[in-house]
């Protein structure tokens, strides 16, 4: 190249752009924050503010619903050395881990059998849906009137094969096993179809490919459908332990976090303290432990998506 074509190549370079084209920049620049603005707006809404509401309201005395003076830590203070503290902490991780072992291989056993259906896939799929298509205080009233010791079904069964009426809630243990079922039963199709979709994306050539070599149902569950599903598997795992975490209504509609505090979970207490005692600052320094073993959760999930793209 010349050096009279450099030079005029560098200069239409360095010339500045037209007014019409500054115009149309500045014009894609402001489309950009029309899309960008309410977005904001609503997370600052629906999460910032009330985040900080929640602080704020920790490190203030209150009085039924009205706030005081500060009081800086207190609440942290009487929160971390309440003597039932640990008992809550065991409940809540007794009722999510044991949730989650019983959705987790029912939701992966389901979405593989819907995704080797041929034929009343749809109606299958509604079938194993049904559970999570019903709010949280539906499915709860409806177990509640099932397990009812006076006059459920379940008593009707129990008693005409000789064992008397069924009283699950009366025990703590028995209360404890009957709401973990119940939520495990709720929320494992959420689990199906988020596996349903992993499995969609899995080449049927591989699975063919092992059947040639001589590989069986058990080979191929183990060295491809696992394998492509694990990414899969610790989003679900995240996903339900957080649902778990958060869940009230369930354990509101049937127990009420009784008897004697058997089924109170953190959730559970917070909403105890803000309905039950009204002690707003006690549930907000609660509230603000479940939003930290959140973090938890998801900080550990996005540790272990980075080591497996690596």
């Amino acid at each position: 190249m010349s050096t009279n074509s450099r030079t005029r190549t560098s200069s239409q370079a360095a010339t500045p752009p037209s007014g019409t084209q500054a115009f149309r920049r500045a014009r894609k620049d402001r489309m950009v924050w029309l899309y960008v603005v309410p977005v904001t707006a609503v997370f600052l809404f629906v999460f910032v503010g009330p985040l900080i509401y929640t602080a704020w309201t920790a490190l203030h005395e209150t009085s039924y619903y009205q706030i005081g003076k500060f009081s800086g830590l207190n609440s942290f203070v009487e929160l971390f050395g309440d003597s039932e503290l640990p008992a809550r902490i065991w409940t809540t991780l007794v009722f999510s881990i044991g949730a989650l072992v019983i959705a987790l291989p029912a939701g992966l056993l389901s979405a593989m059998v819907l995704n080797n259906l041929h034929r009343f896939k749809r109606s299958i799929r509604s079938l194993f849906l049904l559970p999570w298509l019903l709010s949280q205080a539906t499915a709860g009233t409806i177990w509640l009137w099932f397990l009812n010791p006076n006059y459920g079904p379940a008593s009707a069964i129990t008693q005409s094969l000789g064992f008397g009426p069924t009283d699950v809630f009366s025990s703590p243990n028995s209360a404890l096993v009957a709401v973990t079922l119940m939520t495990a039963w709720w929320s494992y199709p959420q689990a199906m179809l988020l596996f349903l979709g992993a499995l969609q994306t899995i080449p049927v050539e591989l699975y063919e490919s092992l059947k040639v070599d001589g590989g069986g149902i058990r080979h191929a569950f183990l060295n491809v459908t696992l394998p492509y599903l694990r990414n899969t598997i610790v989003s679900v795992v995240v996903v339900l332990l957080m649902l778990y975490v958060q869940m009230v209504t369930i354990i509101l509609v049937t127990t009420r976090g009784g008897p004697i505090g058997s089924t109170e979970t953190l959730s559970m207490r917070v909403y105890n303290q803000m309905f039950d005692k009204f002690d707003l600052s006690g549930a907000s320094a609660t509230a603000i432990l479940l939003f930290a073993v959140n973090i938890v959760l998801t900080l550990v999930a996005i540790r272990f998506r980075r080591k497996e793209s690596l």
